[in-house]
């Protein structure tokens, strides 16, 4: 049916006004908004100021490519956190900057940077963040009266759409109780263990991000220190992240790594490295690929670098980029960052080779700091503290030509040393003569089942009452004077086995890390002494007998001619470094296994045969040249003369 228009109709539909047109500033109200992540807001709105970068300008990501990576897990909704072990000057607090730059201009939330110490975070407000917002537009308006100085230190900066916090983790005032979504602790291998009497500094940040659990975000960036400090420990339960670099000649891609086969150094005739001079200022120092061998210049290591790919620990990228192995959805990413993939203008390798050389040339001079700080600063690995190293080549040097299970000249006493295991036992004989020196007579695995049986135990009996001839008189034998046994693996059945011993000179003994001021402690066990040692006081001393004391003479740990590659092994398990123990703020220097699984036997059972002689009397020995030889005694009986002899 159709209707036409009345008068009054027409009248109303002339006179509807006509819409006005939307404004920009109503239109960029009412449109769907997406959020540029950390890499895009960088690349559009960051500005590098030129007083405080090298490159100034905006940003560019192509002059960091291992960095989009870092920040698009800053933006990912699925990662909770993103730990970097970095070299110096490696983009790591720059990144942070975007984040925070982002964060402030794209995804406001409550936010806090902290840095190790009060000065530290001085020095960042005056020379990055200040810069940043002076020259960076897009942050400027978001703070009060657009007034750089408004950025405060240890309190609250309130922006027009969030708080601001910069703070240091050496006070506790400074990690006050404040709610927060998002933290960046910079440098953080160099806080101090504690905070004002409270928990730790990583320990503190997490609680303050708890308000947020489901969307926080932490950022910790820093140039790595010691092997097991907080860092170290926190960056190794993340993916560990490592970047592939792809080769231009070959196309396989590889780790860049400060080892021969990806940087060669010339060196002189005598295998020395040259001056660090002719490293500086010569064509010394080149990049190799490891899998074919060809030379890269500075131009073709930076194209490796451009087409290179991050992939978690225990994979690998094939040439066409693919990740090879199992890649897990980790919420904490852990990413390494060496010099060897800083842009070519920053760093060479003939600047590289020239501080390794300076640090060759400190270390010869007894100085460790400025190898570690390449290693540090340059590699972004943490450096292993060893106080004492044990190498095989030092103990292969005191291997003689006596016979084993022989009494070899200048032996005055012997003592054992007995290493408790499930089903075996480790024994070591030892000779002592004048002023410590010692020899070793015999080794051995002693297998005889379960050793929480006593029953098993008289295997090891029957060799603990052997007797050792002396060298050019075989009609003199020795016994052992004292022997140390392990209690601490099977406790009860050794304290059995011992008094059952009345033969034998043998007496249970055991680390305890409690044993500090003094080598032992004696405990009384039924009537039984027990010896409690502090087994760091004893290695020390072993370690000095084996790999200080060069010339044979006292003081010097003598092997006998087949000596195993087995027994060297044993003897150099072990090494002294600093550590840093699970339930523990503090670190130890101790002594551990070099390795998780490291055989450690016989290295444990010198330090009983070590600590029996003590106990026996070794170290009151007499000098043999001193010694006047004694008379023969003629004892008559019943007509028969005999001659008594003393060992």
């Amino acid at each position: 049916m159709n209707h036409k228009l009345t008068t009054n109709d027409q009248r109303l539909t002339t006179k509807l006004p006509k819409p006005l047109p939307l404004q920009p500033e109503e239109l960029e109200v009412l449109s769907p908004r997406t959020k540029l992540s950390v890499s895009e807001w960088a690349e559009q709105k960051r500005i590098l100021p030129k007083k405080t970068s090298k490159i100034s300008g905006p940003w560019r990501n192509e002059l960091a490519p291992y960095a989009a990576e870092i920040m698009n897990a800053l933006s990912d909704v699925m990662t909770r956190e993103v730990w970097v072990k970095k070299s110096a000057q490696s983009a790591g607090t720059a990144i942070g900057e975007n984040w925070l730059g982002q964060t402030i201009d794209e995804d406001p939330a409550p936010m806090a940077i902290v840095m190790p110490t009060e000065n530290d975070v001085k020095k960042m407000m005056r020379t990055r963040i200040r810069p940043m917002f002076q020259s960076t537009p897009t942050l400027l308006k978001h703070l009060s009266g657009n007034d750089i100085n408004n950025l405060r230190i240890g309190q609250e900066t309130e922006l027009d759409n969030m708080f601001l916090y910069i703070m240091w983790a050496g006070s506790a005032s400074a990690m006050a109780s404040v709610s927060l979504q998002k933290m960046m602790l910079d440098e953080a291998a160099k806080y101090k263990e504690e905070t004002g009497g409270e928990a730790g500094a990583v320990d503190l940040a997490r609680d303050r991000l708890t308000t947020y659990s489901t969307t926080s975000k932490l950022y910790a960036p820093s140039t790595p220190v010691l092997t097991g400090d907080a860092h170290d420990v926190e960056y190794s339960d993340t993916d560990q992240r490592e970047y592939w670099v792809q080769c231009v000649h070959c196309k396989q891609r590889y780790i860049h790594r400060w080892e021969p086969a990806y940087v060669k150094l010339e060196k002189d005739s005598a295998r020395n490295l040259l001056s660090p001079k002719d490293y500086l200022y010569g064509d010394c120092a080149h990049w190799t690929c490891p899998e074919c061998g060809k030379r890269l210049t500075e131009k073709q290591r930076w194209e490796g670098v451009e087409a290179g790919k991050w992939a978690p620990r225990d994979c690998k990228v094939d040439s066409d980029g693919r990740i090879i192995g199992k890649v897990f959805s980790n919420p904490r990413k852990g990413y390494h960052i060496s010099s060897f993939l800083v842009y070519p203008g920053f760093i060479t390798a003939n600047q590289l080779a020239y501080e390794w050389a300076r640090a060759d040339i400190a270390w010869k001079a007894g100085y460790k700091r400025p190898k570690q700080n390449f290693i540090n600063s340059r590699c972004g690995d943490s450096w292993e503290e060893r106080e004492k190293v044990t190498d095989e080549k030092i103990v292969i040097a005191h291997i003689g030509s006596y016979e084993p299970e022989v009494i070899p000249e200048g032996v005055q006493m012997l003592t054992a040393g007995v290493d408790v295991q499930m089903d075996h036992f480790w024994l070591m004989v030892l000779g002592w003569g004048y002023l410590s020196e010692v020899w070793t007579i015999y080794e051995a695995r002693i297998d005889t089942g379960d050793t929480l049986e006593l029953g098993n135990y008289e295997i090891l009996r029957h060799y603990l009452n052997a007797t050792w001839p002396v060298k050019d008189k075989s009609e003199v034998m020795g016994r052992l004077s004292k022997i140390g046994i392990d209690y601490n693996y099977r406790k009860e059945t050794v304290m059995d086995f011992c008094r059952q011993c009345t033969e034998l000179p043998i007496i249970p003994v055991g680390g305890d890390d409690s044993v500090k001021a003094r080598v032992y402690r004696v405990a009384d066990e039924r009537g039984l002494k027990r010896y409690d040692l502090n087994v760091n006081n004893l290695k020390d001393r072993l370690y000095y007998l084996l790999f200080e004391s060069k010339k044979p003479g006292p003081g010097y740990f003598h092997l006998h001619k087949e000596t195993s590659e087995e027994v060297i092994k044993h003897l150099t398990s072990e090494e002294r470094r600093i550590v840093y123990p699970k339930n523990s703020k503090k670190p130890k220097n101790k002594w551990v296994p070099k390795t998780e699984k490291a055989a450690n036997h016989l290295w444990d059972c010198a330090i009983y045969a070590m600590f029996a002689a003590e106990i026996a009397g070794a170290t009151m020995l007499r000098d043999p040249a001193m010694i006047k030889p004694r008379p023969k005694q003629e004892i008559k009986k019943e007509g028969i003369r005999k001659i008594r002899t003393k060992y």
